[in-house]
């Protein structure tokens, strides 16, 4: 089932009475939950000992200064640092405010420099107290995307030799950059974890790093769904899948062995399923792997399902034809197209990542240190998951350009710490304040 529209906002300047509500609530939501935050961030800072060595410009006024250039989506640092005085609320919050109001209380290579040598694990680290708050919203409205599902995917940001060295070159037709390895639950819009690995590392050996090497995580996906792509096809990873409790659903590799044990009987797609788009041709009971390769497994009673897909209406007036998917998976309590279905969702993320790049902007580094990198990567998810907070927020069912854009504008008129302390902030999702004892 294709998503449903998203919320528009009125125009960012309108004047109507429910615009400048709806600019107020923002401005109140942003400061009060940069406040909310100071704790997390304080122990990602000790763990990371993000304050080691200075004593001018803190982990807080670092962390609010970056959450200010990545909602603002300025072209550089140096552009942020020259704006930032404008938004008085966030410099004050921040404790850079100075006798000279157009001016901060550091200099700009010093902020710099913080970029490079104060850890990426500083916002890292508070990706999980985010992720806590998002999943405690509940999933989007108006979606048919199952709560329990997830994508792992990855997106290559491309980085130029002369300016990152600490990456590796093995020359032809191979581009140097980095990889951002995510987990996503589509139906929540949440990335629950994120890696940056370069070159060196290929995409199962993020399979690896974001999930199977971590008994917690995989733990907590028992009974769950995960869809992946080739890139990080192994039998032997779909085994410790299963032996962990973890349904998987990835398209079948095109020299991978098998055996086709059964026929099933084609079921009849449930009506209006994705459009009626994807028209079942076999479902098969097949055994997957050979038992002479000593790397793989081998995989019995899995599921093969051949379907032939259309394109979007869109995608067919650009001339698109029908894709046919051969897709394997453990779960047999699902109808073939809705095996189909599951993995049809996973377009999910790779809409996530197009957001990123064009309107988190990504791509525009920090710095071109490995710690710069891995801090914007990390500042991208931390931007993105504050705008979905944004959007429960304020009542939309999805965060959109719109809800961002708003928000850029609204960020010079935040309020500052003694006002917010004053104010009631009776804002969705907001959490009560604690029982008196």
């Amino acid at each position: 089932m294709s998503p449903v529209p998203g919320d528009t906002l009125p125009c960012p300047l309108a004047p109507d009475d429910a615009a400048s509500g709806l600019n107020r609530a923002l401005r109140r939501w942003l400061g009060a939950l940069l406040r909310e935050l100071q704790p997390a961030l304080a122990a990602t800072a000790r763990a990371c000992q993000a304050d080691r060595y200075r004593k001018h410009f803190d982990h807080f006024a670092h962390a609010v200064f970056l959450c200010y250039h990545g909602l603002a989506g300025s072209g550089s640092l140096r552009v942020s640092y020259a704006t930032f005085p404008t938004a008085a609320g966030l410099v004050a919050l921040a404790g850079l405010t100075t006798p000279h109001p157009e001016r901060l209380g550091i200099s700009f290579s010093q902020l710099a420099d913080s970029s490079h040598s104060r850890p990426a694990a500083l916002l890292s680290g508070l990706l999980p107290t985010l992720v806590a708050r998002v999943r405690a919203a509940g999933v989007r409205p108006g979606l048919a995307i199952p709560a329990e599902l997830r994508v792992l995917d990855s997106t290559f940001l491309r980085l130029a030799l002369g300016v990152a060295p600490w990456l590796p070159s093995t020359g032809g037709k191979d581009h140097p950059g980095v990889r951002a390895q995510v987990l996503y639950a589509p139906a929540f819009d949440l990335v629950e974890r994120l890696v940056v690995t370069d070159t060196r590392s290929n995409d199962v050996q993020g399979f690896d790093a974001l999930l199977l090497d971590d008994p917690a995580r995989l733990a907590a996906l028992a009974g769950g769904t995960l869809v992946v792509d080739l890139g990080y096809y192994s039998h032997a990873r779909f085994a410790r899948l299963r032996t962990a409790g973890v349904h998987f659903v990835s398209r079948l590799h095109a020299q991978a062995a098998l055996r086709i044990e059964a026929d099933c009987p084609l079921q009849i797609p449930l009506p209006g399923l994705d459009g009626g788009r994807i028209t079942i041709q076999s479902d098969q009971r097949i055994t997957l792997g050979s038992p002479t390769n000593r790397a793989g497994a081998v995989l019995p009673g899995l599921r093969l399902v051949t379907a032939l897909v259309a394109a979007t209406p869109r995608a067919q007036r650009a001339g698109a034809q029908p894709t046919v998917y051969r897709l394997i998976t453990d779960r047999w309590d699902l109808s073939a197209a809705e095996v189909a279905q599951l993995y049809l969702w996973r377009w999910e993320i790779e809409l996530f990542f197009r957001w990123l790049k064009h309107r988190v902007k990504l791509p525009i580094w920090l710095g071109y240190s490995r710690n710069a990198v891995e801090l914007t990567v990390a500042l991208a998810m931390v931007v993105h998951l504050l705008l979905v907070l944004a959007a429960r927020a304020v009542g939309l069912t999805r965060r959109t350009p719109a809800l961002l854009a708003r928000l850029r504008a609204n960020l010079s008129q935040v309020p500052a710490p003694t006002v917010l302390a004053a104010m009631q902030l009776p804002l969705p999702l907001w959490p009560p304040a604690p029982a008196p004892t």
